[in-house]
């Protein structure tokens, strides 16, 4: 008996459903990463030193990751390909963006911290022209312009900012995401085939602990949790599995959909980081922002829309 031919509504439920993977864990992710702005905020304001906040998570989430891989049975490889891609992703990812996170943290709402990741998409297109790993298209162009005039209207109105003091914080704070922007293009450079994604997001926090632990040292800022238990101390318990799931998740979907697809998490990363902020701290923003959000997702909707069409494959 022939086997019946699947009918078009078929074929396409069939071709969705791989789709809906990547998709469903980028909104996990987005939601995941926009909270860790206001953990690192709760954290911080209540007293742990910065350098001490950023020490413990990296070190704890990468030992979460190293006993899930050891309960899998595929430990972190050791030879030079794939230590050369944990210390260079270690060093962009994590030893770079993550102690700048946290150092503005305090200095500034957790909404506004939230809005510069939304650069991540439209600076790793700059990068990727500069590489020629994408083609020229009017379209990004459009999409960078409009996201670095969402940030000039945080950064120049007198009434964008509770105060002008914070614009100093939001130049540094843009420090992160070019760091993160140089990771994700590297990803697919340095990401060897038997490289699985907890693997990865396993050797990247070590190599961030590693980085970030001797500078707690030479600081002088020494932490551990003391009683009472505070606030402060369950942001930094609750930011543990959240960052050892959030870069699982980014290379999962790297793996899953490429690196154009994943830069939408920093989209969706701002929008929760302002909706957490609000929530947790009862922020609220000028118009000022309000209109530099608008701008900045739309500069990333243009980036991101036409990347498959950059996209050159080699």
């Amino acid at each position: 008996m022939p086997l019946k031919k699947p009918t078009r509504v078929e074929r396409a439920r069939g071709e969705s459903r791989p789709a809906l993977l990547p998709l469903s864990l980028l909104f996990i992710n987005g939601i995941l990463f926009g909270l860790t702005f206001s953990l690192a905020r709760l954290a911080i304001t209540a007293g742990i030193p910065f350098t001490a906040f950023v020490s413990w998570y990296t070190l704890g989430a990468a030992l979460v990751l190293l006993l899930f891989c050891l309960i899998r049975g595929d430990l972190p490889k050791l030879t030079w390909p794939h230590l050369k891609a944990y210390l260079i992703l270690g060093v962009l990812a994590g030893a770079l963006p993550l102690p700048i996170f946290a150092f503005v943290a305090p200095k500034l709402p957790a909404g506004i911290v939230g809005m510069t990741v939304a650069l991540v998409p439209i600076l790793t297109y700059l990068f990727a022209l500069v590489l020629r790993m994408e083609s020229f298209l009017l379209l990004r162009l459009a999409g960078i312009v409009l996201g670095f005039a969402g940030v000039l209207l945080i950064v120049l109105p007198e009434a964008s900012l509770p105060s002008r003091d914070m614009v100093g914080w939001v130049l540094v704070a843009m420090a992160a995401p070019v760091s993160l922007a140089l990771s994700t293009i590297s990803t697919p450079l340095l990401r060897t085939a038997d490289m699985t994604s907890h693997q990865l997001a396993c050797g990247l926090l070590i190599v961030t602990a590693i980085c970030v632990f001797p500078l707690m040292l030479a600081t002088g800022e020494w932490w551990w949790f003391a009683a009472p238990f505070d606030e402060g101390d369950l942001a930094l318990l609750l930011i543990v599995p959240a960052i050892a799931l959030v870069w699982t998740l980014v290379y999962e979907i790297i793996h899953l959909a490429g690196p154009v697809f994943v830069t939408m998490v920093d989209n969706l990363a701002t929008l929760t980081a302002v909706g957490w902020g609000i929530l947790i701290f009862g922020e609220s923003h000028s118009l000022w922002v309000w209109g530099a959000l608008v701008l900045l997702l739309a500069g990333v909707y243009l980036v991101n829309r036409t990347g498959a069409a950059a996209r050159k494959v080699p």
